[in-house]
């Protein structure tokens, strides 16, 4: 479940053991006793936690698990914006006309752009549908975000180079006019900007999620706090 409710459900059962560790301890137990016999009865076992973990797991994690399709989403999820950023990206492509002998670094950046589609939806389906993505799960799949984001921009930096070389070298030849260089330019800053196009992309996708990992890692800072403070006993918490 989501680290929100996960929180919530602690301090409630907390709650509820405090409550009954006091009135054990009015009715004469010892503070640790009275303590040992309110979790016994009050934390849950693990079939209640299964059960809590389906009710509060994210609406749609519900409604995928009950039509049987939660094996399928997460594939189906990155097959669909891998097909549909790749198709952007080579309209893209097709659209800023022909890129000379940079396009062999200019396809490439379709499998970039395809691959932070498919790094992102597998970071929402953890989120919204299984409801909990956790830290070490959420550092390799930003790791690699970044990793993307920074080939991307080289690819586009490399073949941006590449053509003003070639252009250069075609300064020396005495038919290269002036809509030969004009054509040359355009090459050069349709590979930058597909480059960076790619990484924009990239950045602002995972920008779009950050909100929400953001009261993530909130809440787990505040759950490892709430398991690490020291029980004490609820009388010397009275006073």
């Amino acid at each position: 479940m989501p680290p929100r409710r996960r929180l919530d459900l602690l301090e409630e059962v907390d709650a509820d053991a405090e409550a009954l560790q006091a009135e054990l301890e009015r009715r004469g137990y010892g503070p640790a006793q009275a303590r040992r016999a309110a979790l016994r009865q009050l934390v849950p076992g693990t079939e209640t936690l299964a059960q809590l973990e389906a009710q509060h797991a994210p609406p749609l994690g519900r409604w995928a698990r009950g039509t049987g399709w939660i094996d399928r989403v997460e594939r189906l999820g990155i097959l669909a914006a891998t097909g549909l950023a790749g198709a952007v990206a080579c309209i893209t492509m097709i659209g800023s006309g022909p890129l000379g002998s940079a396009a062999v670094l200019a396809w490439p950046q379709v499998i970039v752009v395809a691959l932070l589609a498919a790094n992102w939806t597998r970071a929402a389906t953890r989120l919204w549908i299984d409801g909990d993505l956790r830290p070490d799960l959420r550092r390799r799949l930003w790791e690699r975000q970044v990793g993307l984001i920074v080939f991307a921009v080289a690819l586009g930096a490399l073949g941006a180079s590449w053509e003003g070389y070639s252009a250069f070298e075609a300064l020396d030849v005495e038919d290269f006019a002036m809509p030969a260089m004009w054509d040359a330019v355009g090459r050069i800053v349709s590979c930058a900007a597909l480059g960076f196009g790619a990484a924009i992309f990239g950045l602002f996708g995972w920008l779009a999620i950050t909100p929400r990992l953001i009261d993530d890692e909130t809440m787990e800072h505040r759950i490892s706090t709430f398991f690490a403070s020291p029980v004490t006993p609820t009388s010397s918490r009275r006073r």
